[in-house]
């Protein structure tokens, strides 16, 4: 995990400069403890007083909310791409690399300025927000890459952008990317998707409208293969489910010529009560077992889960905003995303950083949620001894005391 730190700290300073290089470390190393060890908001730094935290934030003092808040506004863009190029994760090396491309909502809670709405999912409704997508490498569980957009940005137009990129960091290799439904709400952007990125397989979830539940429950019974699947927890019933393999007509246009897609139709047995249908588009894969193709697609759940951990963890929805609130255009105030692109991109490391962390611990740590690796491992007393050449940490662990020898 120092590692990382010093990684970051060096791309940051040469990066940063316009602010100053250690000024620059700084407001990185800030932002990456900020998330790492659970510090809520920004002006929290005014009531941090631990030494132990400055020294890994790279002083003496940890910076005020508002040389922070100012810093984290005054990197540029330009210099932003350059340090999430330089900090990316090393894309995995395996033969198959599966992908998840997923947007995360943010919600602004602005009146005073006429910012771009989109579809909040927890809350149900169009309101105005901004947009995280994340890439995310589902054998791994890490985030692999961030772009950040306004409240209307779309799945397909930016997960093409993110496949391309992709693909440019995996030359080798079989790359499948797995997109949520939001990917398919336009068969023309859907279509796109496939045509841009010739070289990947894609698993895209078909949404669950009317026509396609009348389509599906019109096919056969005998066109429908069952498979028992474990149940939902240690010693439950089997979960019966039912896969039929069909083709589907998809028109970007009107007037432009029909393509024929290979969906996978679910149908989830129910004890009681009526069976769940969802269906997937598979893209340049009509050799895979059905079975297979479901069970990479449910994978993506970790990246939910990410999702998940970086709100309550990381505290990711408290990411500046991106319109300028010193605009006097009200209802244009303009899309910055600088601030917006780097306090979302470490603290994304920073989860990196702990689920990495977590699997050189005993095995019932692996894979632990942050506060669980905050309460056993990091929250525990230690004495700091500082001399002009080195820092000694005497630590004083409360458990697994073999671990820490």
């Amino acid at each position: 995990m120092m590692q990382e730190t010093v990684r970051l700290y060096r791309a940051a300073t040469s990066c940063f400069g316009r602010v100053g290089a250690h000024q620059g470390g700084r407001l990185v190393l800030s932002l990456f403890f900020k998330a790492l060890l659970g510090v809520q908001r920004i002006f929290h730094f005014d009531s941090l007083s631990d030494v132990g935290f400055a020294l890994l934030t790279g002083g003496r003092r940890c910076l005020s909310r508002r040389t922070l808040g100012g810093l984290v506004r005054a990197v540029s863009t330009r210099a932003v791409g350059k340090f999430l190029q330089l900090t990316r994760p090393v894309v995995s090396a395996a033969e198959h690399l599966q992908v998840s491309i997923d947007e995360h909502v943010v919600a602004r809670f602005t009146r005073k300025f006429l910012i771009p709405k989109g579809f909040h999912t927890l809350r149900n409704k169009k309101m105005r927000a901004e947009k995280l997508f994340f890439s995310f490498d589902t054998a791994t569980r890490t985030l692999l890459d961030l772009v950040v957009t306004p409240g209307n940005g779309r799945l397909a137009p930016v997960a093409s952008k993110m496949l391309g990129a992709l693909r440019a960091r995996c030359r080798d290799g079989l790359l499948r990317a797995v997109l949520d439904a939001g990917a398919a709400q336009s068969h023309r952007e859907l279509l796109e998707v496939a045509d841009h990125n010739h070289n990947q397989v894609l698993l895209v979830r078909v949404p669950r409208r009317k026509a396609y539940l009348d389509c599906w429950k019109a096919l056969p019974e005998e066109r429908f293969t069952a498979y028992d699947e474990p149940g939902r927890y240690k010693g439950a019933p089997a979960k019966r489910i039912h896969v039929a393999e069909t083709t589907t007509a998809l028109r970007a246009a009107k007037g432009e010529p029909v393509r024929q897609v290979r969906p996978l139709v679910v149908r989830e047995q129910k004890r009681r009560g009526k069976d769940r249908w969802h269906a997937l588009f598979v893209f340049r894969d009509n050799a895979t077992e059905a079975l297979t193709l479901i069970k990479q697609y449910r994978a993506r759940q970790r990246h939910e889960q990410a999702y998940r951990i970086l709100l309550h963890d990381a505290f990711v929805d408290t990411v500046p905003s991106g319109y300028s609130k010193q605009s006097s255009d009200l209802d244009r105030p303009g899309f910055r995303k600088n601030a917006a692109t780097l306090y979302a991109w470490l603290a994304g490391l920073a989860v990196n950083a702990l689920t990495d962390f977590s699997a050189s611990l005993p095995e019932r740590f692996k894979w632990a949620h942050p506060r669980t690796l905050r309460r056993w491992w990091f929250n525990f007393p230690a004495d700091l001894y500082l001399t002009n050449r080195a820092l000694f940490v005497v630590l004083h662990p409360r458990w697994f005391r073999s671990w820490w020898e």
